[in-house]
């Protein structure tokens, strides 16, 4: 299971430190750990950006054909590629739980 934690900014900037002190260190849990960390609030984010956006192409169409269809490829888009970066996760975890890697603090 994924712990629920809340993310503010300061987590986030901590995290891609952890990245880039991680990237010399050979601790492969705690790398996958912090990417994690960093790849979950990072895909949240960028969905809602990307829907925010969708949905203000949709409004400003004013019913052009052509409009209405890139703001529906947006959304499609947005979440196609946040059900991928949440597939990428579950496969690590799987991964982490197959091989005995410490993920996470578990």
């Amino acid at each position: 299971m994924i712990n629920s934690t809340k993310i503010y900014a300061n987590s986030l900037s901590d995290a891609l430190k952890e990245v880039n002190n991680l990237s010399e260190s050979s601790d492969v849990g705690s790398f996958m750990d912090s990417v994690i960390s960093l790849a979950i609030p990072l895909a949240v984010f960028s969905v809602f950006a990307l829907l925010a956006f969708a949905a203000y192409q949709l409004m400003t169409s004013q019913g052009d054909p052509d409009k209405l269809k890139q703001g529906k490829e947006v959304i499609t888009n947005a979440i196609i590629g946040f059900l991928f970066i949440l597939m990428s996760v579950a496969i690590l975890l799987l991964i982490s739980n197959l091989f005995g890697i410490n993920i996470g603090g578990r």
